[in-house]
């Protein structure tokens, strides 16, 4: 009997994991669906957005919307590591 009780310790333990998992899944892509519109609307406020370069874009940005000190960005790929402007110098 208490190897039962075990198991279903067990089981509440990775039923709450799994629900742990799903939020964090669920608030991701509530994240990234956000930063998708946001950047679209941002796209269509922004004349020739689609040639710009990302530090291009960045500064009309922050034109358009009117603050004079650009703050320094660091582009991402698509996994939320840095993007390096010389491939040569990764060392991993």
């Amino acid at each position: 009997m208490d190897k039962n009780n075990d198991l279903t310790e067990l089981q509440k333990k990775h039923q709450e994991q799994m629900k742990q998992k799903r939020d964090a899944v669920k608030q991701r892509k509530a994240r990234t669906h956000r930063l998708i519109v946001r950047g679209a609307i941002a796209e269509k406020v922004i004349s020739n957005a689609e040639s710009m370069t990302d530090e291009q874009f960045q500064a009309a940005l922050y034109q358009a919307v009117g603050k004079g000190d650009i703050a320094t960005s660091h582009p991402q790929d698509s996994v939320g590591r840095p993007l390096r402007e010389n491939p040569s110098e990764d060392t991993s």
